[in-house]
This record gives C-alpha cells, structure tokens and sequence, in this order.
C-alpha cells in the first residue's frame, strides 16, 4: 500500500539569523517549563535531529526505513516566533514557507508542503496565506494552538480562517508546550501530558467558540490523534447539554464536530486507533509519525496494520487516500 505522513517537520537555516539576539530562546512554553532533566535530553539529541531536519536525502532513507512514501512537510513549531513585530514575523514566515517550497521543488516525487503564518497579525496572515498557496504551491498550514495571549476562538483570526476556507487549504493545529505548564515540569509532562491538554484547549475554542459555524468549509486538523478531545468528549458532550453558557454559540454537542475535523494517527496503540476511527470515522484519520521527532513514532504504520478493526479499504484510507483528498495530492 502506498503511505503518505502528513505530519512531518523541517527547519529553515534562515530563521534563527533573523532572531538572533531578540529574544529569550527559553521563553517558549516547551522551553520555559521544562525540568533540567529534560533541557539535557532535548540538548543530547539535538545533533541527531539536525540532519533529519535538513537533509533531504536523510529524510528520504528514513521514510523508506519507517515505510513511508511520501511525506507532507512543516516547519518546526519552535521557529514560528509569535512575538515578532509585524515586519520581523511577516519575514520569518516567508523565509520558512520559501523553505519549505524549495524543499518540495527539488523532490515533488517524495515531499508536498505545509507552510506557517505570522498569526499575531491577522490581515497579515491572509495574505501570506494567498502567496503561499497561490505563488509556492504549498498545500496547507500548520500554527500553534495560541497565538501569545490570544485564543483562536477570538473574532480578530476570522479573516485567516475565510481565507483558508476560500483557499481550500487545511489548518493543522500544532502545540509547542504548555501555556500553562508550570506543574507539568517533572517527568517530561510538559510534552507527554502538556501538548495533548493543549490541542483540546484550542479545539473547543474552535468548537465551542463557533468558528467551525462561522466558517464551516474550514479544514482542520488536529496532531497527535486530537489530543484528548476525541477520547473525553462524553464529558464534553454532557457539559453542552446542561450548561447554556457552553452552549451559546453552537447548534451541536462537540461530538458532532469530531466528523468535521481531522487527526493523525500519531497515539502509538492500536486500540486507541480503533476507538479514534469510530468516533470520527475512517475518513477522517491520515497517517502522521511527527517525524523527526523523539516523541514521533518511527514506524507509523505498524498501528494501521495491527488495528484489528480496519480492512484493508480502511488501512488504504488512512495510510494514503484521505492524506490525497485533503491536501489535493495527485
């Protein structure tokens, strides 16, 4: 079966001389909250990622290791620089889209695209949005799951999210950390318990916030399985029906908007995979190993296979078909 990974990341050499000097490198959340125990594991492994991040023909021998055909690549979420001015992250977002674009153009055959946007600037962000897909080609974009201070719910990104539905472009939503992770320290909670925490903070707000109402032919896909959305939306669904301040601006419990989003298979069980298709069903799931990462899982495609509840159309469907009807791949 062929398979393409939707979620993998690349770095753009060109970013970190543009930042140099004006800014705090530990002030991310991933960064700020981290153990030291943890800055020394992320320091060891940074020369190993280094290659995997830049060389393309290393890429292409561990695709072909991890059973990978094809991947859809993005920037790595450390260098989207929200806190840049308007001038400084308008530029870092086009030298990564740049990147990335050059990156497909010298291997169409292996790679297609995901770029990023200066979201702290949201007339800005569109714009890019038009070049990136009208002049580079790129297929999507991934963001963080906050823009500083701001949720995505926040009427100021509605003008992002119009012209990502009129692009026809998906939106993947990528945490960095915590916002938050001031408890999440010990252990590497940060990421394991933190970034999933995250990705349903920024779901709801889409959610429960009614831009999937407001812009209903907006794509959306959330990393690593949806976080914990999918699996404690009971919970979720119970709090719309009984509470009216959760209901205010949506028409439906956060269930029935699990089939208007999409998901990686980046949860590492096969069960879980099993219980992610059922509740958002078989075409709403693309393979995505979050690739070149530590926290990315090198063979992605050993949960598809063992996931007793597939067939082999299903298997077929997440390993490929539904990654091709979503970012229009030939």
């Amino acid at each position: 079966m062929y398979t393409i990974d939707m979620h993998t990341h690349t770095l753009c050499p060109d970013v970190e001389p543009l930042v140099h000097g004006k800014y705090d490198p530990q002030a991310n959340p991933y960064r700020r909250d981290m153990s030291a125990e943890s800055r020394v594991t992320d320091g060891e492994r940074k020369p190993t990622y280094g290659p995997m991040l830049k060389d393309p023909q290393r890429r292409i021998a561990d695709m072909e290791r991890m059973k990978v055909n094809f991947q859809v690549v993005a920037p790595a979420p450390a260098q989207q620089h929200y806190w840049a001015d308007e001038e400084l992250l308008v530029k870092l977002s086009m030298v990564q889209n740049d990147h990335v674009a050059g990156l497909v153009a010298g291997h169409p055959k292996h790679f297609a695209g995901m770029g990023t946007l200066p979201m702290a600037f949201p007339a800005a962000a569109a714009a890019e949005a038009e070049r990136a897909v009208g002049e580079l080609g790129l297929r999507g974009f991934q963001i963080d799951t906050r823009v500083n201070d701001h949720e995505l719910s926040e009427p100021a990104f509605d003008p992002v999210w119009k012209t990502l539905a009129r692009l026809g472009v998906p939106l993947f939503l990528h945490p960095l950390g915590f916002s938050h992770g001031q408890r999440l320290s010990p252990f590497f909670m940060i990421n394991s318990v933190g970034q999933p925490l995250e990705e349903l903070l920024a779901a709801m707000h889409l959610i429960s916030g009614g831009v999937l109402d407001r812009h209903p032919g907006l794509k959306v896909v959330i990393a690593h399985g949806g976080g914990y959305l999918p699996f404690y939306v009971g919970r979720l669904d119970h709090a719309w029906k009984v509470r009216p301040e959760v209901r205010a601006l949506t028409p439906e419990p956060p269930s029935a908007y699990l089939k208007r989003m999409w998901f990686d298979t980046c949860i590492f069980r096969a069960d879980h995979l099993a219980s992610l298709v059922e509740l958002v069903g078989i075409e709403r799931v693309m393979l995505g190993s979050d690739y070149p990462f530590d926290m990315g899982d090198e063979d992605p495609t050993a949960i598809v296979m063992e996931c007793a509840a597939l067939d082999d159309a299903g298997r077929d469907r997440i390993l490929s078909g539904n990654a091709r009807q979503l970012f229009g791949l030939a």
